[in-house]
């Protein structure tokens, strides 16, 4: 499955969650790397919503969530992808702040190292999808 979008800045909150000891662990046992501290944002194109819903509903690696301080931090759902010939994961939390955006993740800070600004286009190629 291919899914278009254009790259954008978030809120700067994927940072946070990333340097949360507990997902770091289990991103490490699960997909075998430490991921860098934030995400990269892809608004996805109008016109591949419904891929995007239908991913998010199939087989995933999933981070669980956990408790800290009282605060209540919420599963992850993480699906392998390609960009640009790079191996990278596709991060859907249970609770997230967009409807219409896809958040990546790799063990590089992906827009330095594929020389992406916000307005690129690009394609995610999801495996097993």
């Amino acid at each position: 499955m291919k899914i278009k979008g254009t790259v954008t800045s978030g809120k700067g909150n994927g940072r946070n969650y990333l340097l949360e000891e507990e997902y770091l662990q289990q991103c490490k046992r699960k997909l075998g790397f430490i991921p860098y501290p934030g995400t990269l944002n892809i608004k996805i194109d109008e016109r591949d919503m419904k891929k995007f819903s239908k991913l998010k509903q199939g087989h995933a690696i999933i981070l669980h969530g956990f408790k800290k301080n009282s605060k209540v931090f919420g599963s992850v759902k993480c699906f392998r992808a390609m960009l640009m010939g790079k191996d990278v994961v596709i991060v859907v939390p249970e609770k997230s702040f967009y409807t219409d955006i896809m958040e990546i993740i790799s063990d590089k800070n992906l827009r330095n190292e594929l020389s992406l600004k916000d307005g690129d286009c690009v394609e995610v190629n999801i495996k097993n999808a």
